[in-house]
């Protein structure tokens, strides 16, 4: 089974080199699991932030990249201000 690496860059410069990998059959599982950690990291942002998972293969290879990003909601489109009239 082949192994992939999971390089994570983040919108602050910080690059962390996957040295362990994981063993998976196929590379869309490794994009499968590119995405699970991308929802991860945006689900425990607490501020905006940015960045990618590099998928590499075992000849540390790049092979596809899996970005995300967590923004501060548009206060005014989410929550648009009323007069305080309720009615409908």
């Amino acid at each position: 089974m082949p192994r992939f690496f999971f390089n994570h860059r983040t919108s602050k410069d910080e690059n962390e080199v996957d040295i362990e990998g994981l063993q998976l059959p196929t590379l869309n599982d490794a994009l499968e699991e590119a995405s699970f950690a991308a929802r991860g990291a945006v689900a425990l942002a607490d501020e905006p932030v940015r960045g990618e998972f590099i998928i590499e293969d075992e000849g540390r290879v790049p092979l596809a990249r899996v970005p995300y990003a967590a923004e501060e909601p548009d206060g005014d489109a989410a929550y648009p201000e009323t007069d305080g009239d309720t009615a409908s």
